[in-house]
This record gives structure tokens, sequence and C-alpha cells, in this order.
């Protein structure tokens, strides 16, 4: 009696040592593997900001959706597993385990649920059926799943006895602007994160940060309400309001539209702002994007990435840096000659579309007469061509921030015989249409040059609004220089090779170009191939807008009607039109200012 009380002693002693191990030292651990096992910490999805216009109509949102994905654990659970495929079987849980083993029961169960997903799910049964039996914690099956499917496939699930397979909450990217102004606005990745235009150029204050939550299942998949963790609120990402407006945008994007069936061209750009602050108002370029190719590198914003000789639009640098530094004066005159002329010294050949004889200075821009601009820029030289060139913005980019801008070119280095004489006329030095139309921008405010103002106002969750100011880069030139070439382009209009661009009741001023294209793989300007465009303002008295219009390689009924008096100029003076009825009616309404400075 004694060995056998010493030895339950003995035995009743090495259970408590264990228990006293397990609830206390080992506790932690347990408690731990436990919770790995049925908790879960879920992500609380945060909403990336919006992108709207500048009135405040949604271009991108996030949407409230839902994603299905796997759950390991409650997948390979055996007990609830048999119990489930016995009722799916109609037999009783115990007969279910006489007949087959644990591992046949998970394959029979697993073979069940591919079964059902995939009548619901665009995936092959075979593809589903490894899913489910994967060594990860979880796999996501289906994204992007609205309320309503949700709850229908909630209501299949329970009805097919699907356990393991969970509802989470997400987020989803929608562009009710579908293809319109699609270049600027860009898009985002799988992650919700901005990869192109404006999502990825303000993602940082469009991302917003997760909140999350802890929650616990029981063995058979359902959630234990009881043991929810605390939550962490998500904060929601900034609103951006660009600072275009889908009004007009949309007239603009109908008249690119047009233009590039009508005249068959390869690109067509139009882009539109505002002198004094260097607001974009519009922007449109046709090809644009493909809504439905998600190869960024098929992507092409023409406004920004594609740069070209621009041509006798050019011109006015070449005549600010003359004015600006007294190598000529607006009344002077300039021997034009009679359409024809070598340079005896550099033995360069120039010619023009007709005799000009002899012309004041702003005679030889409002008929773009090559010889006498290069006649200008000989006593300009090479060093004040490149600091005015530079002064306007070319051979830079221009900081507007969105993916791929081009800085163009400029020759820099030693300068052939050729480029002292087609650079001054718009050969040999690429721009992009921003910065053309920047440009011309500064000649609009009196001389300076601005940094092109996309961005209108950043408005934060809470609802503090940060107003995006305009940005002045430098003097560009003189205020009386200025004034000057605004002369010269008003007279364009009126008496030159713009007429086409001009409107009743309005002063406008601009200056047409036509360029021979040039093709790089050929390393070639290929004949009866033009870019045309025509870059203007309006009123010419006090500008309120900026206007660029560039067909490259449009079609005519002969290689003589294709200029851009003739083909830029009407577009020109349509957009124009256009964008001034809408601003007399945007400043009737105009945005409210709050007391802080913000915007209401």
């Amino acid at each position: 009696m004694l060995l056998l009380l010493f030895v339950l002693m003995a035995g009743f002693s090495l259970v408590t040592w264990r228990l006293a191990v397990i609830q206390i030292k080992e506790s932690p651990r347990l408690a731990a593997l436990a919770a790995q096992k049925y908790q879960r910490h879920i992500a609380l999805p945060a909403h990336r900001g919006a992108i709207k216009d500048m009135s405040g109509e949604y271009l991108a949102h996030d949407e409230e959706v839902n994603e299905l994905y796997t759950d390991r654990t409650h997948l390979r659970e055996i007990i609830t597993v048999r119990h489930h495929l016995a009722t799916i079987r109609g037999v009783k849980a115990v007969e279910l385990r006489a007949q087959l083993g644990e591992a046949d029961t998970l394959a029979a169960y697993h073979d069940h649920v591919a079964s059902v997903l995939a009548g619901i799910l665009p995936l092959p049964e075979k593809e589903i059926r490894s899913q489910i039996a994967s060594d990860k914690p979880e796999i996501v099956l289906a994204k992007q799943v609205d309320e309503e499917t949700a709850k229908r496939w909630g209501i299949l699930f329970k009805a097919e006895h699907i356990f393991g397979i969970h509802m989470r909450p997400a987020v989803a990217r929608r562009f009710p602007a579908q293809d319109r102004l699609s270049l600027v606005l860009g898009d985002t990745d799988t992650s919700n994160k901005g990869r192109w235009g404006i999502e990825k150029f303000m993602d940082a204050r469009l991302t917003g940060i997760p909140g999350a939550q802890s929650i616990e299942r029981d063995k058979s998949g359902h959630e234990l309400p009881s043991y929810r963790g605390q939550v962490t609120e998500p904060q929601h990402g900034s609103d951006a309001h660009l600072t275009i407006d889908m009004q007009l945008q949309d007239n603009v994007e109908a008249i690119c539209e047009r233009a590039w069936k009508a005249h068959k061209a390869r690109r067509v750009v139009i882009v539109v702002t505002e002198p004094t602050t260097g607001t974009v108002l519009a922007m449109a370029a046709r090809p644009h994007r493909d809504v439905d190719n998600p190869d960024v590198s098929t992507w092409t914003n023409h406004v920004i990435a594609e740069p070209y000789e621009p041509g006798s639009i050019f011109k006015v640098v070449t005549l600010a840096a003359g004015l600006d530094n007294h190598k000529i004066s607006p009344g002077e005159k300039i021997d034009c000659g009679n359409m024809f002329y070598e340079d005896p010294v550099r033995k360069v050949k120039l010619s023009d579309d007709e005799p000009l004889g002899m012309q004041t200075v702003k005679g030889v821009l409002v008929h773009s007469s090559n010889i006498g601009m290069y006649k200008i820029s000989k006593r300009v030289g090479q060093e004040m061509m490149l600091d005015y060139a530079t002064r306007f913005g070319f051979g830079a980019p221009t900081g507007i921030g969105l993916v791929g801008e081009k800085a163009g070119y400029l020759n820099t280095g030693k300068w052939s015989n050729t480029t002292y004489s087609r650079m001054p006329i718009g050969y040999e030095v690429s721009v992009t249409p921003l910065q053309m139309c920047m440009a011309y921008g500064a000649i609009a405010n009196g001389g300076v040059l601005m940094k092109p103002r996309l961005i209108d106002r950043i408005v934060k969750p809470n609802g503090e609004t940060e107003v995006i100011p305009p940005q002045p880069v430098w003097q560009a030139c003189s205020a009386k220089t200025a004034a000057s070439l605004r002369d010269f382009l008003e007279g364009v209009v009126l008496e030159g090779t713009g007429k086409r661009a001009a409107l009743p009741e309005v002063r406008v001023g601009g200056k047409t170009g036509t360029t021979r294209r040039y093709d790089p793989e050929k390393r070639r300007y290929i004949d009866g191939s033009y870019l045309t465009s025509f870059v203007g303002m309006a009123p010419i008295e006090n500008p309120k807008l900026v206007c660029l219009v560039m067909l490259d390689d449009p079609k005519a009924e002969s290689a003589a009607m294709v200029r851009g008096g003739r083909v830029a100029a009407p577009i020109f003076a349509e957009v124009v039109r256009e964008t001034l009825d809408h601003l007399a009616i945007r400043n009737e309404r105009p945005i409210k200012v709050a007391a802080k400075g913000g915007v209401q």
C-alpha cells in the first residue's frame, strides 16, 4: 500500500509539475500559437484621395469593394471539415470517419469547394483546387467584388457548406473620366499606388494610412464578435483638385478629336493656359492612352513627352534677345531680299515664301521672313541666343511634375554654320508644346516665365484646404520687349500669316509655324511631310489665355495647303472662342476663399 501510495503521489506530482509548466512558463508561447491559428489581424483599407477638377467633378476616386480569400487554418481543420463533408454527403460524421482517413477527407472537401468556386470565378477548377490546398496562409481568389455579389456568394457558401473561404473589405480605384484627360490623370497599380500622371505625382498626398482590427474565429471559421480586438481607424488620403475644368476640357477634347480625324494627322496637341499664373486650363492630345492597355511603356503624354522642331513660332526668342539688348529696334528696316539669300561668309542658304524686300522688324515677324530673322540673329550671336532660349524655359523640364516630361534640345556646344542659320527660325532645336505655351505666356504677362500650375488645391479629410499658389520662375525678358512682341503678334493675325486665327470683337495675337518633319530613323527630312502649329493669346490688350495647337503630319489636298496659318490657326480660333466663353461663365461662379486663406 505504501509503495502504491508512493507511485500515485509521484504520478500526481509529475502531472502537477507539467501543468504548472504549461500554465505558467509556456502559457505565452501556447497562447500565441492559438492566436496564430484562430486570430487574424485584418487591415481596414484607407481610401485613396479623390482627384477632382476645378469645380469638384470626380475624375478618380476609391470605391468600397470586397475580396475573396482562402484561410489555410480552417480549410485544414479536420473535425469541422469532416462535419461539413458528412452533411454534404448525407451521412453521420462517425460513419464518414470510418470510411475515409484524414487526408482523403480533406481532399474530398477541397474538391467540393473547388467545384463550387469554379462556378462563380473565372478560374479553372484545377487552379482553384491547387490554391485551396496551398501551404500559404492565405491566397486572394477574387478582387473588387461588389457588395451585391458578395452577399449572393455568402448565401451560396452557406447553402453549400463552404467554410475557410472568407470576404474582407477592400477598395478599388474608379475613373469616371474614362478616357478624358487619361494621360494626365494616370493610373494606379494593383496595390493602389500611383504609377503615372497625377496619381504618381501626388501619390504621397493621395495615399492614406490603413487601419487595423484583430478578430478571432472558431473552428468552423465563424467570427467571434465578443473577441474583437481594438480598432485602429484608417486615415484617408487628401483630395487633389486640378486647375482643369472638365466642361472646358471636354470642349477642347472634342475639337482635338475632330482635327485629328479631319486632317488624318499622326498626332494633334492642344494646350490652353492662363499666362498670369501659369495655370493649365486644358490639355488634349490624340492619340491618347488606351484605357484598356495597362502597359505604361505604351503611354505617351504628347503635351510634355514628345519634343519637336517648332519652326517659326520660335522666332519670338530671337526677337526678344535682339530687342532686350538693343541690337534691333521695332521700327528698324531689315532687307529681306527677293525670296532667296546666301550668306557670303557662312555659305548658308535661306528662302522665303515670297519676295518681301525691306521690312520693319515687326514686318519680319508678321510675314515670317526667314531671311530677315537670320540677319537679326547675326547681331544677337550664339551666346545671347542660348541665354534667351534658356530664359524662356527651353532646354529644361517645366517642372509640371508629370511622368515622362522631356527637356527638349538646345545645342549648347559648338555651332555649325547651319545651326547659326536654322536655330533662330526654329530648326535644330526641339521643344515640347507645354514649354512653348509657357514661353508665350511670358510674352503675354509682361515677361515673367511661370511654372505650369496643374494642382489648384489640396483638401485634407478634415476639410482643411491648402491652395497651391502660382510660382514665377524668373524674368524672361523686359516688360517693354514683351509689349512690343504682343504688338508684333497681333500684326501676324491682322495682316500676316495668321489671318485665319482672327476672331470678331476680340483682339488676337499669335504666330504660325510650319516645319519639315524629321524622321530620326531615316535621319533626314521627309518630303511633303510637315508639322504645323499656331500659338497665341487673347485678348491681346490683357491676355487671359495662351493657346497652342500643333498637328504632326496633317494631310491636305496639296503640300501648299499644309501650313500653320491654314491648318492650325482656324483650330486655335475655335479653341479660343470656346475658352473665352467658358471663362466668362466660370468667373460668374468664383470659388469662395475661407477666412484662413483656404478655399471652400
